[in-house]
């Protein structure tokens, strides 16, 4: 057998790892000869010499690395489902614009949405208008945390989940000195703030 050259090997794997980084995928071993020049043969027989020697996995036409295992993290795709208010209770109509991919190792592996902000009534809790929030999908939540409700009027809206021990119930707290609070009969959580995603 001939023997193989290491800078070419070198030269394969980058190619195989900047390949998957902006694809997302395992080039094919036709993509990688055409790339190195060589014929599909060849580069198949490298592959698999490469991995002999433990540079790279190569298993079922599948090449890893890695550098290829860093961007394998697992995500969760999380549905942004448009716009809710942080300003007076509005009607948000639930439209998928598109799936978002969350890591796992920063959103933890939670069932998540994703809504962005429309006004300023959570402004002193770090959301501005346009920041997108996630949402953990929950029926439930504790005192204090940020929330998606709907109102008596059936209108939802992003606020902090409040009691009143004088008034027996529920409310929904903004945070800005601008708006007052709302209190709500029959509340219904359809989600717990979880992270904001915001522009600099």
């Amino acid at each position: 057998m001939r023997s193989k050259d290491p800078a070419l090997m070198e030269r394969i794997k980058a190619f195989a790892e900047d390949y998957f980084e902006m694809h997302g995928e395992s080039p094919s071993n036709k993509v990688i000869a055409d790339a190195m020049g060589i014929g599909r043969s060849t580069a198949y027989n490298y592959l698999v010499e490469m991995a002999r020697r433990g540079m790279v996995s190569y298993k079922d036409g599948i090449i890893s690395s890695e550098r290829i295992e860093k961007f394998m993290q697992p995500v969760r795709r999380a549905a942004l489902v448009g716009s809710i208010p942080c300003g007076a209770p509005d009607d948000c109509e639930a439209v998928v614009e598109e799936y978002i991919p969350l890591p796992v190792s920063i959103f933890g592996d939670g069932d998540f949405y994703v809504l962005r902000a429309s006004g300023n009534s959570m402004v002193d809790a770090g959301i501005n208008d346009q920041d997108l929030v996630i949402i953990q999908k929950t029926e439930t939540a504790n005192i204090g945390d940020i929330v998606v409700a709907l109102t008596d009027e059936h209108s939802n809206t992003l606020k902090r989940l409040e009691y009143d021990d004088e008034r027996d119930c529920y409310y929904l707290h903004p945070e800005n000195a601008d708006y007052d609070d709302i209190y709500v009969e029959h509340l219904q959580i359809q989600g717990v703030a979880h992270q904001v995603i915001k522009s600099l």
